[in-house]
């Protein structure tokens, strides 16, 4: 996607403006990047289920907390991925870099570039970070889809199964989580 246009309407706007574009585009990378990282847990999840063949509810629970928390390291995941879906080395590398900027736009990005924000001819390059940001998590997302595919083509997995193991995963979460069915 080309931002110039996106950066052109911004230089248009007032500086109140431009500061809740600022924050809205940081919004929506947080949730390009959160999005990114769900959908990794969501396959290694599939992975382990069809691997290990879990028997009990609390052996779904298990593996779907282990995975859904997303606290292992994320050049682990990014491995974790490559082995279970045959990722190429440049999708692992880019997904590592893409979960390791994830964490870097919540906890640091605006203690480290704070100037930018105070600064009106610095703010579109913030803008510019998050869109090229939500861009990078667009295309991994994509490629993800193609090798879930590629996944479920490999190992036979009728999709109709996948649903419904899903779906006893998100019931017995609820359940160990105290929510409701």
């Amino acid at each position: 996607m080309d931002i110039q246009p996106l950066l052109d309407h911004f230089n248009q706007l007032s500086a109140e403006e431009q500061t809740k574009e600022v924050y809205a585009h940081f919004g929506l990378a947080v949730y390009f990047g959160q999005a990114l990282e769900q959908q990794l847990a969501n396959m290694l999840i599939f992975d382990q289920l069809f691997q290990v063949k879990p028997e009990t509810p609390a052996a779904y629970t298990a593996i779907f907390e282990e995975h859904a928390a997303a606290g292992q390291p994320a050049d682990i995941l990014a491995v974790a991925a490559q082995l279970a879906y045959q990722l190429s080395d440049e999708d692992r590398d880019e997904l590592q870099r893409l979960l390791v900027s994830r964490r870097f736009l919540t906890d640091s990005y605006f203690k480290v570039h704070a100037q930018r924000l105070l600064q009106p001819e610095l703010k579109s390059q913030i803008v510019a970070d998050f869109v090229g940001f939500q861009n990078r998590c667009r295309q991994l997302h994509a490629r993800l889809q193609h090798y879930q595919q590629q996944y479920v083509q490999r190992t036979g997995v009728a999709p109709e199964l996948m649903q419904q193991t899903w779906a006893t995963v998100v019931r017995d979460a609820r359940r160990a989580l105290g929510g409701a069915d």
